[in-house]
């Protein structure tokens, strides 16, 4: 089957939406969305206002309910950024200083370092190895490409050596490849790491796993506020959390405040969240796997004071 549909102008496009049963209060104004946004990313924000498995919209849907979940999937978005940033900042420090007092400055550089096990997929995280020497190719790659002062003057300091300290070599790493390394230090490490947030060594490995790969989805501004997560974080227990809602935007969203919690109790996790929901009326809540009293729900009670 070949592809055949042709481009429209943003006029044809608005006259196919209208011509599927969506309202257009202003014209003008979604023509500037259309321009801004572009048909094709918005129209995965279409589907929830149609006919299921049809190419016409529900009565009364209009185009400015259409762009008030995209706005809400957009802060959602930045609101996660800014959260998994105070994580992954986090995660890095517990990385670095577990490793520098059990291996050493540069004990990284040695494969017998990490776990040679490959993890189950029922931890949370899809089976996949620690490829040691992928990881030491992209750290010398990052390395070789860094702007930074403190890799000019270590290097201009120490003419001798060839590599850096886990301290400083941390930094240069993606959250993504940290997220990998915390999965394949020792178990004892795991469960030093984890220990602050009173979960076991395996709930924080998914847990800083799925984060990774939400951050992810969000910095190429993929959808989120119903996405299937294709990372799923190992929830606890009490949570009461069905197995098969794990996947889910509201598993994350209390992974987020059980370990904001702990790390930044400053940060009204909830309260943002509850804004967020509010102002945008759109926000499908039983899409996000959200039960419609979570507020008062176990879960997302302040937390006990973190544990020195």
């Amino acid at each position: 089957m070949n592809y055949t549909k042709a481009a429209l102008t943003y006029e044809q496009q608005l006259e196919l939406l209208e011509s599927r049963g969506l309202l257009i209060p202003s014209r003008s104004e979604a023509l500037h969305w259309l321009e801004l946004i572009g048909y094709y990313r918005l129209s995965a924000y279409f589907i929830p206002f149609k006919v299921h498995q049809e190419n016409r919209f529900l009565p009364n849907m209009s185009f400015s309910m259409v762009i008030d979940l995209y706005q809400f999937d957009a802060k959602l978005r930045l609101l996660i950024m800014k959260s998994v940033d105070l994580i992954e900042i986090a995660a890095r420090a517990a990385l670095t200083y577990q490793l520098a007092h059990t291996i050493g400055p540069f004990g990284y550089l040695q494969a017998s370092s990490f776990s040679t096990l490959i993890p189950s997929p029922g931890a949370g995280f899809p089976a996949q190895g620690f490829d040691h020497k992928d990881f030491l190719a992209r750290l010398q790659k990052e390395i070789s490409l860094s702007k930074e002062d403190f890799v000019a003057h270590y290097f201009k300091t120490y003419t001798s050596e060839p590599h850096m300290p886990i301290w400083m070599a941390t930094e240069l790493l993606t959250f993504g490849v940290v997220s990998k390394m915390v999965g394949e230090v020792p178990k004892s490490t795991r469960k030093q790491m984890a220990r602050p947030y009173r979960i076991s060594q395996s709930q924080y490995v998914s847990w800083i796993r799925c984060l990774a790969y939400v951050r992810n989805v969000c910095a190429h501004h993929g959808r989120l506020w119903n996405r299937e997560l294709s990372i799923k974080p190992e929830l606890l227990k009490e949570w009461n959390v069905p197995d098969a809602e794990a996947g889910r935007l509201y598993s994350v969203c209390l992974v987020l405040f059980h370990l904001l919690g702990r790390i930044d109790p400053s940060f009204l996790w909830k309260e943002a969240l509850e804004e967020l929901i509010a102002r945008h009326p759109t926000a499908n809540l039983t899409a996000m796997r959200f039960p419609l009293d979570w507020q008062t729900q176990e879960p997302w009670q302040p937390a006990p004071r973190p544990t020195k």
